[in-house]
C-alpha cells in the first residue's frame, strides 16, 4: 500500500502540469500577420528624347605599304660602293643612288658595241656606194639598149644592202643594251621609300636576279578594314572612280589612332575590295594615309609605322529621330527597362537602327520623355518599385 502511494503522486503531478500547459496554450491570443513590404530599389535614370545622330563606325586594321618591291640586280658585278643610308629603315628619295656595281666590264662591252656599230655603218656605206655604182652602169646600158631588164633580185646589190642595214639596226640595239647595262650598275630608288630589309652589302659579287633589298613606298600607306554587313549599310562607301583613280569627292574621311598614343592621323576611305570574305562575311575597305612618316613634306610628326595595329573611326550615315542609350542598358531580346509614373520598372521591347560597342540607337519602342533605368538590376521583376537617386538629364551622347 505504501508502494502504490509513492507511484500515484508523481503521476498526478505530471498530469496536472500537462493540463495547465494545455490551458495556457489554448488561451494565448492569435498572432497578427502583417504583409512584408516590397523592397524599394535605388536606381539612376535619364530621360530620352529623339535626336538626329551621325554615327561613327569603328574598325581596326594593320598599316601596310601600298607598294612593296624586291630590289634585284639586273647586271653582274661586284658591289663597289653603298650609300650611308643603305640599311634597314634607311630613307631614299626617288632616283637616289643606293649602291654601285663595278662598271668596268660594262664600259668595255659598251665600247665593243660602239665599235660594232661603226663597222656596220661602214659596211652599209660601202654597199650603198656599190649599189649606186651598179645602178649607174645599168642606166648607161639601158640608154644604149632600152630592152635590157634587171637580170635578178640581186641586181644593184639589193640583198647585200638589206643585210647591211639589218646589221646596223642590230649594232644600234647592242649599243642601247650596253648603255643600259652600264646605267644599271647604279642601283637607284624607284620611288620615295624606306629599306625594309637589306640583303646585300659592300664587296658582294652579284649575278642578275640577286636580291639587294626589300623596299616600300612612303608617299602613302593603306589600312585594310573588315566591315560587317550592318556597318557597310551605314557608310557611304566610295564607288565612283575618275581617270586617275578615286576622286576626292568620293573619299570618306576617317581618323586613325593608336591605343597607347594621343596622336591621330587623318585618312581617307578610298575603295573596297569589292567582294565579301567567304569565311568572315566581311567586306574589306581600304583607308589611305598620306606621308605617314613625315619624310616627304618634312613634317615633325610621330611616324605611323608599317605593321602598326590601329583603330579607325569612320563617319557613317545620319540616323533620324533615334534614341541613344548605352549598350549595357539593352538586355537580351532587345529589352529596355523604363520607369513609369508610379516609379515602377517595366520592360519595353525596342528595335535597333544601329548598335556599336558603346551605344545602341533605338528607332521604335521608346517615346519622348520616357525615363530609362541606368542601374543594372539583378533578376528584375516587372512592377518592382524603385526610388530615383540621380537623374542624368537626357540621352546626349
Amino acid at each position: 500500500m505504501k508502494y502504490s502511494t509513492s507511484i500515484g503522486i508523481p503521476v498526478l503531478v505530471i498530469f496536472g502540469a500537462v493540463t495547465i500547459a494545455w490551458l495556457m496554450i489554448s488561451a494565448r491570443p492569435e498572432a497578427s500577420q502583417t504583409p512584408a513590404e516590397q523592397p524599394t530599389l535605388l536606381v539612376n535614370s535619364f530621360v530620352v528624347h529623339p535626336q538626329d545622330i551621325e554615327i561613327e563606325i569603328s574598325a581596326s586594321g594593320t598599316v601596310e605599304p601600298h607598294t612593296e618591291t624586291l630590289l634585284v640586280s639586273e647586271v653582274p658585278g661586284r658591289i663597289l660602293e653603298v650609300s650611308a643610308n643603305f640599311l634597314n629603315g634607311g630613307f631614299f628619295r626617288k632616283g637616289e643612288v643606293i649602291l654601285r656595281i663595278d662598271p668596268r666590264n660594262h664600259r668595255a662591252e659598251l665600247k665593243r658595241a660602239e665599235a660594232g656599230l661603226v663597222r656596220a655603218r661602214t659596211q652599209l656605206a660601202q654597199e650603198t656606194s656599190l649599189s649606186k655604182y651598179e645602178r649607174g652602169d645599168f642606166e648607161k646600158l639601158k640608154a644604149l639598149n632600152p630592152n635590157i631588164a634587171e637580170s635578178s633580185s640581186l641586181s644593184f646589190r639589193k640583198a647585200q644592202l638589206t643585210k647591211a642595214e639589218a646589221e646596223v639596226v642590230a649594232a644600234e640595239a647592242q649599243v642601247i643594251r650596253s648603255q643600259g647595262d652600264l646605267e644599271r650598275t647604279e642601283i637607284r630608288m624607284p620611288y620615295d621609300g624606306l629599306i625594309r630589309e637589306k640583303r646585300a652589302d659592300l664587296g658582294q659579287y652579284l649575278s642578275p636576279g640577286t636580291a639587294l633589298a626589300m623596299i616600300f613606298a612612303v608617299d602613302f600607306v593603306e589600312v585594310k578594314l573588315p566591315l560587317s554587313p550592318p556597318q557597310v549599310r551605314k557608310i557611304n562607301l566610295p564607288n565612283h572612280f575618275s581617270d586617275e583613280g578615286i576622286s576626292k569627292a568620293d573619299a570618306v574621311p576617317v581618323t586613325i589612332s593608336i591605343s597607347d598614343s594621343e596622336q591621330t592621323w587623318p585618312a581617307e576611305l578610298v575603295r573596297t575590295e569589292g567582294v565579301l570574305d567567304t569565311n568572315t562575311r566581311t567586306l574589306i575597305a581600304i583607308a589611305r594615309v598620306h606621308d605617314p612618316y613625315g619624310l616627304i613634306l618634312d613634317r615633325d610628326i610621330e611616324p605611323l609605322r608599317i605593321g602598326t595595329f590601329v583603330d579607325v573611326a569612320i563617319r557613317g550615315t545620319m540616323l533620324k529621330d533615334v534614341y541613344s542609350v548605352e549598350r549595357h542598358m539593352l538586355k537580351p531580346g532587345n529589352l529596355i527597362w523604363v520607369i513609369d509614373e508610379e516609379e515602377r520598372i517595366r520592360p519595353r521591347t525596342v528595335s535597333l537602327a544601329y548598335a556599336d560597342e558603346k551605344y545602341a540607337y533605338i528607332n521604335t519602342g521608346l517615346l519622348p520623355g520616357d525615363r530609362v533605368c541606368i542601374t543594372p538590376i539583378e533578376n528584375p521583376l516587372p512592377g518592382t518599385r524603385v526610388r530615383i537617386v540621380e537623374e542624368n538629364g537626357s540621352n546626349d551622347t
